[in-house]
């Protein structure tokens, strides 16, 4: 295990392209960087590979986060790296009911009116009418300079709503009160293993790809085999159990080829540990304990937050050798396999195009009989 100096690996453009190896610690922001092939690049090869590639090529205008991966990755912030992390990056920032008028000044007629009880003048810029304001014993602070003061002790903060952060707790308090998950869990976050272990390699085939795994939890003397814990959430207009509504989503989302995708690393990651390819803050054993479970020891579990009904959480397991996961396996193998193609027969900075096709040719059966509006088409109508 040893450290890494990460601006080497930083190229032109801000992205990464970092060693193979395991990462402990590696910044969220720093892994989505690099390009190498993570688990959402494989769900779009695998269903709409041609819209992928040019997606990739040609990234559109950063629009604004949705909110369910907003909520998702404050979840993960507090289930994974605890709470004193989590207020840090999402405690709420100054209220004006917090700092009322007279004592701070909101705004540019509250200053103007500061000024003409004590007779002077209150025409120029805010800038200007706060420094006149200055001069005057007793002058309020200005509530801008307290919001400033405070973005400034928190760099790293990202903006939730009151409402979000209940329902975070929430959710934690229903996680810690499962007893699947009690055992591992204190003060509401994940203990006795690595949150975000990161995974670089590249395959037999020279593709480089990646893996973030949530929670990493070892075998030990008590529990018998390593697992992966795995944090989504979901919400779902069907009728059915939580369970069903949580193994729909499982499918739909593409959840089993991404642990499918994801024991592939796992399997690299043996190689890079004992090649001592290991980046970062981990404790001694900690590696040799998760990764030397036995094959059918060891667990895929996902905790899956039903959001519209109380939060309760729903916990689904699986032996990642199971054949659930081989299958999805196969389906990111198979993803592969059309990007190697693409790239190998048409270039990786190219757009893709499927193999040409003989044109099909079309008689009066071929198309739809459905009502396109047109007035000779309806027989009322001739």
């Amino acid at each position: 295990m040893r450290g890494i100096h990460l601006d080497m690996y930083r190229k032109e453009d801000g992205s990464y392209c970092l060693p193979d190896g395991i990462y402990f610690g590696l910044a969220e922001d720093i892994y989505h960087s690099d390009k190498a092939l993570g688990s959402t690049s494989i769900k779009g090869l695998a269903t709409k590979p041609y819209k992928w590639q040019r997606d990739r090529i040609r990234p559109k205008d950063t629009e604004r986060e949705p909110e369910h991966l907003k909520w998702g990755r404050a979840f993960h912030c507090r289930v994974l790296e605890g709470k004193g992390e989590f207020d840090e990056r999402y405690a709420e920032p100054p209220s004006p009911a917090d700092y009322p008028y007279p004592a701070y000044f909101h705004n540019s007629d509250q200053i103007r009116a500061f000024l003409k009880e004590h007779g002077m003048k209150v025409s120029g810029s805010k800038a200007e009418v706060f420094a006149r304001a200055q001069e005057i014993d007793g002058c309020p602070r200005l509530f801008d300079d307290v919001v400033s003061a405070w973005w400034d002790a928190h760099p790293k903060h990202e903006d939730v709503s009151k409402a979000q952060l209940i329902e975070i707790e929430d959710a934690v308090s229903n996680m810690a009160r499962d007893p699947s998950l009690s055992a591992v869990m204190t003060a509401g976050s994940l203990i006795d293993g690595a949150a975000e272990l990161s995974i670089f390699y590249t395959d037999e085939r020279g593709i480089r790809r990646k893996a973030r795994l949530d929670y990493a939890i070892p075998m030990t003397g008590g529990r018998p085999y390593s697992m992966v814990v795995d944090l989504k959430s979901f919400t779902t207009f069907r009728s059915g159990t939580d369970e069903e509504g949580g193994v729909r989503k499982v499918y739909d989302e593409f959840y089993d080829v991404q642990a499918g995708y994801y024991r592939d690393a796992i399997d690299a990651a043996r190689l890079l540990a004992a090649n001592g390819q290991v980046f970062g803050d981990c404790e001694d054993g900690f590696l040799r304990d998760f990764l030397g479970a036995p094959k059918h020891a060891f667990m895929w579990v996902w905790v899956m937050m039903r959001r519209d009904n109380g939060m309760i959480p729903v916990i689904l397991a699986t032996d990642i050798y199971s054949a659930l996961i081989n299958h999805g396996n196969d389906i990111a193998r198979a993803a592969l396999d059309t990007y190697h193609h693409h790239v190998t027969t048409q270039g990786a900075d190219q757009l893709w195009t499927p193999a040409p096709k003989v044109p099909r040719l079309l008689d009066a059966q071929s198309l739809p009989s459905y009502n396109r509006g047109a007035t000779y088409e309806q027989p009322a109508d001739r």
